[in-house]
């Protein structure tokens, strides 16, 4: 039973109370970026569908309406910029400054 997850996950939870920081030295073999990734973009939809459900014609001019566009669209954002870090930072989208500036030595 010494095997089982839930004796895992105790002792996970005993270790990090002994030594802070042990938690996050245990979890950095398990992060998985592609699971971020895939939570960021549902978040950015599910906004996107909040910020169309508050232009409805039901909610346009309301205080509720006008509440939920601000909620979304900041939740949106909020989203939207962590994956585009996440997605920088895992190679998606190119490095960040070109390499054409860049000088090599001449040799003679």
């Amino acid at each position: 039973m010494a095997g089982s997850p839930l004796h895992k996950c105790v002792s996970l939870k005993s270790e990090a109370r002994t030594r802070p920081g042990r938690l996050r030295e245990i979890m950095n073999g398990q992060e998985n970026p592609v699971e971020l990734l895939v939570i960021c973009a549902v978040m950015l939809a599910l906004s996107i569908l909040g910020i169309l459900g508050g232009l409805s014609s039901r909610l346009r001019g309301s205080l509720d309406g006008l509440l939920m566009l601000a909620v979304c669209g900041m939740t949106a954002l909020i989203f939207a910029i962590l994956l585009f870090v996440v997605a920088k930072g895992r190679g998606g989208l190119g490095k960040g400054g070109s390499d054409s500036g860049s000088t090599t030595p001449a040799g003679k």
